[in-house]
């Protein structure tokens, strides 16, 4: 991304919206969530459907980086079997 542009990028409300969703989901794979929004989530970060992977083209966001991290810090969900 180039660097004037991602500041200006990191201020609208598109990367808010990106940004929430994201967050919310990531509040989902907690143990206290309810079981269907930690479904939703785990598929949101596994990227079956290639969901997590628009909506982060959709600010400039590298999809595969952000579920290694969701992935590292919810290994639970994401062991294969």
């Amino acid at each position: 991304m180039v660097p004037e542009l991602s500041s200006t990028l990191e201020n609208s409300p598109e990367y808010a919206l990106v940004g929430a969703i994201l967050h919310q989901a990531m509040v989902d794979l907690r143990a206290t969530a309810p079981p269907v929004e930690q479904a939703r989530s785990v598929q949101l970060f596994r990227n079956e459907e290639r969901h997590l992977e628009m909506l982060c083209s959709l600010v400039d966001l590298d999809h595969e980086g952000i579920q290694e991290a969701v992935q590292r810090q919810y290994p639970q969900w994401f062991a294969t079997p």
